[in-house]
């Protein structure tokens, strides 16, 4: 049976790596990352975390939010409850599929 628009999201992978957040045109801080990846068919989403010295942005909502990640990817993202060293992430459409094979530090699902 296919995944269709129907059927529940699945874990995919974990990533976890050290990249650099990067908002604006200037912007950029090194921090650690989590990111839980999710399928449905060929549908791709993910969310996670970022955590690294994010003071400046407390208060703020940065425009062109992006992160690079260990292996090179860049992917858009949301930032939400942004703290001084702490934010959520949320992956922004489109999710490259080349993320559910990236060379990362990975985690499988967990069962």
């Amino acid at each position: 049976m296919r995944p269709g628009p129907g059927s529940p999201l699945r874990l995919l992978r974990t990533l976890r790596g050290e990249g650099v957040l990067m908002w604006g045109s200037r912007g950029a801080r090194n921090v650690d990352y989590c990111v839980d990846l999710y399928g449905q068919g060929r549908f791709l989403t993910g969310d996670g975390d970022v955590r690294g010295d994010l003071a400046d942005l407390v208060g703020r909502t940065p425009m062109n939010v992006r992160l690079r990640l260990a292996g090179g990817e860049e992917v858009r993202i949301g930032l939400c409850a942004i703290e001084a060293d702490f934010a959520s992430i949320e992956l922004l459409a489109p999710v490259s599929a080349a993320l559910a094979s990236a060379g990362e530090h990975i985690e499988g699902p967990a069962l």
